[in-house]
């Protein structure tokens, strides 16, 4: 046992636990967070071991009181027989003030207007505000036709899964026993990461990610290749955090829903996180951006009735990027966030972010990465982070000891306060810090994050200045961290210039919104010329327009002697969806075959990369796609047949040589 648990289990006793537990309990595949099932867990472990018998009494709990959704009519029919149904859900209540009633959320019977005793809301309050996993006893009290006019599900017994609250001195007390190393080890691990399988600057990283859950109103981006693990520990450690995956962002889904009268995720969690931003799209009219700025800048937002509301909630977007073959951004000299969509490259939207999480320096997940050693349970150490908080007297401790003597930019220095109190909170809990310590640990991390998000901007924005922020002790990034702005990579401007017989080099094209003069013969011909196999892999071919493109994307191609086979994966987000793509495909697919084309294609889920890739040798990385050019104004306008009248939208393209 390493020393770190060794103390962990002598101070903390009964709050930690194996985090390798999990793999071992027989939840199988069941969609449950880490500290909900590591709760089950900890009910039947005997002197911290999980024995035949307790994995067998775990395997039997799930089997009876975790449902599927496919059982739904199941549990439906139970209790019309009236017969009392218990299971574990994620329970949530809302208030109906025009009812004057409770109402009462359970997941797994698609219901939102299950009604529960009061006395089980005064217990726990939680319901009210993220919901709570536990187990609840459910009846059905049928029609009577006077008092009851239509049948009622009633929840009339709970137990949660989850930590009332926690003992902060006694946490803060034990901290003084661990070496700082030791510390963020027993952490790591409690982020179900393992801690031998990552470097310091790493742990660093992985730490970063959960400032948000302790520092009320802290805006960080993490940006990285896939595979990483970025929303592990949003889905997985915090009943406090609510993850979006990548869709529709709404200003009633975030602030307030007018219709139904009910608070949106910001006002309810600790933290709001947008999982792969690059899907997102928000309202056409901006309503989304705009509320959503506002809230970043001031932390307030604007209720139906046109009064203000304030929260305390953090806001963290998590998005892919292409990597280089140096495992760094692609794109990094001429801006990381031009593959994010248009909304999210505004200078004012990124300005309010506080810090970026280089994601590139984190390696894959693997079978190695999950913990296999003791941390703190879940549900404790989320209550923990949550009360951490409220807690003044780590902002007083950073407003007296933070020094930035190279740094005059209000917005800047805010940014660094924030996210090096929340380092602090995190590693020196006790705040038994000395100075070196508190600059090394807290503030050059704060300032690393902080310097990023400035070299963004100044590459997004030439209003912004490029400038170096510098601690009072600057570590070896302040001390390289150019003077000037660099030179962008030198790219090939895709104009009318642009000709299918030029030679095929490694470059990057960028192109520039509205830009005319590009059609998809001048971009990819050289580099397909000759080529029997292609293989073309874009999420989005799946509506008319797109489908479309990629049907002007074949008539550009020509097949030698032997023939051309296209390879198409692409993604769908239903099966209708997918049925209706593959008609389209199958007409498609005949008329390429009059031409000696044979075109295959297939669907698969968690799609983000673009690129086309032939037997030429050549690798072509799409930033959008093939989604490159502007709507035509209408069907008698120059550009809807010749692409090159057509206006584009913002996109780079990055040829590479395989081999």
């Amino acid at each position: 046992m390493k020393s770190f648990e060794t103390k962990a289990r002598d101070y903390y006793g009964e709050v930690v636990i194996n985090k390798g537990l999990m793999s071992k309990a027989g939840f199988g595949a069941r969609a449950i967070p880490v500290y909900v099932g590591e709760w089950i867990i900890s009910q039947f472990l005997a002197e911290d071991v999980l024995t035949e018998g307790g994995r067998e009494e775990i395997i039997k709990i799930v089997s009876s009181y975790l449902p599927q959704k496919a059982d739904k009519n199941i549990l439906l029919n139970r209790l019309k027989e009236q017969e009392e149904v218990k299971i574990i859900d994620d329970f949530r209540v809302n208030v109906n003030l025009a009812r004057n009633t409770h109402e009462l959320s359970i997941p797994v019977l698609d219901t939102n207007s299950a009604m529960v005793q009061k006395g089980i809301i005064d217990e726990n309050q939680m319901l009210l505000k993220t919901g709570m996993w536990g187990l609840g006893t459910l009846r059905y009290v049928p029609p009577d036709g006077e008092e009851v006019k239509k049948g009622q599900i009633w929840m009339v017994d709970f137990k949660p899964f989850q930590s009332p609250g926690v003992d902060l001195k006694y946490f803060r007390d034990c901290r003084k026993h661990f070496t700082l190393p030791e510390w963020i080890d027993l952490l790591i691990s409690s982020c179900q990461f393992n801690p031998d399988t990552h470097t310091l600057p790493q742990k660093m990283l992985l730490l970063s990610r959960i400032i948000p859950l302790v520092q009320p109103r802290i805006n960080l981006a993490e940006l990285a290749p896939k595979g990483t693990g970025k929303s592990f520990v949003f889905d997985n450690i915090s009943r406090y955090a609510a993850v979006i995956p990548g869709g529709k962002l709404s200003a009633p889904t975030l602030f307030f829903n007018s219709q139904s009268k009910q608070l949106g995720l910001i006002p309810r969690y600790d933290v709001v996180v947008i999982d792969e931003v690059q899907k997102i799209h928000t309202d056409a009219a901006g309503e989304a951006m705009a509320a959503l700025k506002m809230y970043l800048e001031s932390g307030r937002y604007r209720r139906a009735t046109g009064d203000m509301g304030t929260a305390e909630c953090g806001f963290a977007i998590l998005g892919n990027i292409t990597i280089g073959p140096d495992r760094r951004p692609l794109y990094e000299t001429n801006g990381i966030f031009k593959e994010l969509p248009s909304s999210l490259q505004e200078s004012a939207f990124v300005d309010r972010l506080h810090g970026l999480l280089e994601g590139w320096f984190m390696p894959r997940i693997t079978k190695n990465t999950p913990s296999k050693s003791l941390g703190f349970k879940g549900d404790f150490f989320s209550e923990v982070l949550h009360e951490l908080r409220s807690d003044l007297q780590y902002a007083d401790y950073v407003s007296h000891s933070m020094r930035l003597p190279s740094c005059d930019d209000m917005r800047d220095h805010k940014a660094v306060a924030r996210i090096a109190e929340g380092f602090l909170k995190l590693l020196f809990p006790d705040l038994q810090v000395t100075d070196e310590e508190f600059v090394e640990y807290c503030v050059n991390p704060a300032v690393r994050m902080r310097q990023q998000i400035r070299d963004e901007l100044a590459r997004l924005d030439q209003e912004y200045q490029w400038v170096t922020i510098k601690s009072e002790q600057p570590d070896d990034f302040q001390m390289s961290h150019p003077e000037e702005k660099p030179e962008p990579e030198k790219v090939a401007e895709p104009a009318d210039s642009l000709s299918t017989d030029r030679k095929p080099i490694e470059t990057t094209l960028n192109i520039n919104e509205g830009q005319r003069g590009v059609s998809y013969v001048r971009l990819f011909n050289p580099y397909l010329k000759g080529a029997r196999i292609i293989r073309l892999v874009d999420p989005f071919i799946r509506y008319d327009y797109q489908i479309h493109n990629f049907l002007n994307f074949c008539e550009g191609l020509s097949s030698s002697e032997t023939g051309l086979a296209i390879e198409l994966v692409t993604g769908s987000d239903a099966k209708r969806q997918e049925e209706d793509a593959s008609a389209k495909l199958e007409e498609l697919k005949e008329s390429l075959a009059q031409d000696r084309i044979s075109l295959t294609y297939r669907f698969e889920t968690g799609l983000h990369d673009r690129s086309i890739e032939a037997d030429t040798g050549w690798k072509i990385i799409l930033g959008r796609g093939l989604d490159i050019f502007q709507k035509p104004e209408g069907k008698f306008t120059l550009g809807f047949v010749d692409q090159t009248k057509r206006r584009c939208k913002a996109t780079m393209i990055t040829y590479v040589k395989n081999g």
